[in-house]
């Protein structure tokens, strides 16, 4: 059962993403005047089908992403909507769209992850409350008068306020006590809590079970962490990519689609929360490998373009059209391989 819902959840994932990626190919195509015949949500057989604006939008079996189908005939001199009939700054804006939307979503999604539940995963730096959960009966902090729900402001004179700072307030050497300032009802109130005895890491106990919260940051500071997030993100992914290209090291590490079906069956028992970081964090993984400089993949394309500028004419479509099917290729062939790399780790 687990297996099934890990592969229902990572298709609905991988779905939603590649839709988005699509939807920014096909807002940016209809602003700039391409026509779009078609914009479809999965593959296979057409199970419902309807017409907007001239674009065929179908829904079809296999979830497993989705595509949009340009107005253009390459058997004949493109006309006024077609794709190639269009300016190279429309077709590079189409095409650069699409990792752009991939690069908001996962900016939508840190954000709203950061306002309602200030996730670890997605700020490396987290702010967060420690707030007591219960005290053990005729323990010091009983008897102090600490009482569930009390948060935890400082303690032997530390601010608290994240990792780093609970962790030395825990280790300090306070002599006989430990001075508590908490937080009850809007109101603070300081303590001197004497030990009960000490833990098997050396610390010294008061008898208080406590629990750390992380902060939840409004709109803009959400924002602003949401970016400091992704700007991370794509710094450790280009240093993975070039260690790749350049040193041909990390291809063990990758993953397919066997493999993020496994990654996403140990998050699911996390919760939603979990599972939008990882929506997130594939999302900025979509967006950079299709920028990558390789045919029949975004980045190829924009190549294909800057020669364009340069040259002031276009690839001719036979050149372009190898270039593409060799890109395909590649791009299929690395993916055959990441599954059966997949399927090895599990059977080892």
């Amino acid at each position: 059962m687990q297996i099934v819902l890990s592969i229902i959840v990572t298709l609905l994932v991988l779905t939603g993403l590649v839709v988005a990626h699509e939807f920014g190919h096909y807002i940016v195509a209809k602003k700039n005047g391409i026509k779009v015949t078609e914009f479809a949500i999965g593959f296979g057989p057409k199970l419902i089908k309807w017409y907007r604006n001239g674009t065929e939008f179908s829904i079809r079996p296999f979830f497993v992403g989705g595509f949009n189908k340009f107005a253009d005939d390459e058997e004949k001199d493109p006309e006024p909507g077609d794709f190639r009939a269009a300016s190279l700054k429309s077709r590079f804006l189409t095409i650069i769209a699409g990792p752009a939307m991939n690069i908001l979503v996962a900016i939508i999604l840190s954000t709203v992850i950061l306002m309602t539940a200030g996730d670890f995963q997605i700020n490396p730096n987290p702010q967060f409350t420690v707030q007591v959960q219960g005290t053990e009966q005729s323990s010091p902090a009983e008897t102090s008068g600490i009482l569930p729900g009390d948060v935890v402001r400082s303690m032997n004179g530390i601010e608290i306020h994240d990792n780093a700072s609970w962790n030395e307030a825990i280790s300090a050497d306070s002599g006989d006590t430990r001075s508590v300032v908490l937080v009850r009802d809007g109101q603070e109130i300081k303590l001197e809590v004497p030990f009960s005895g000490t833990s098997e890491d050396g610390s010294k106990l008061i008898g208080m079970n406590v629990q750390a919260e992380p902060v939840k940051y409004n709109f803009f500071e959400a924002v602003g962490m949401s970016f400091q997030w992704l700007f991370l993100m794509m710094g450790q992914m280009f240093t993975a990519l070039g260690q790749l290209f350049f040193m041909g090291q990390g291809l063990e590490n990758m993953a397919g689609i066997v493999g993020v079906v496994q990654i996403v069956g140990q998050v699911i028992p996390y919760g939603l929360v979990s599972i939008l970081t990882l929506s997130a964090l594939l999302s900025v993984n979509l967006a950079i490998i299709n920028l990558l400089p390789i045919p029949a993949l975004d980045g190829g394309k924009i190549v294909l373009y800057a020669v364009e500028g340069i040259r002031k004419k276009p690839a001719p479509i036979k050149v372009e059209g190898i270039l593409n099917l060799i890109g395909m290729v590649l791009v299929f062939g690395l993916a055959i391989f990441l599954v059966f790399q997949d399927v090895s780790r599990l059977v080892t």
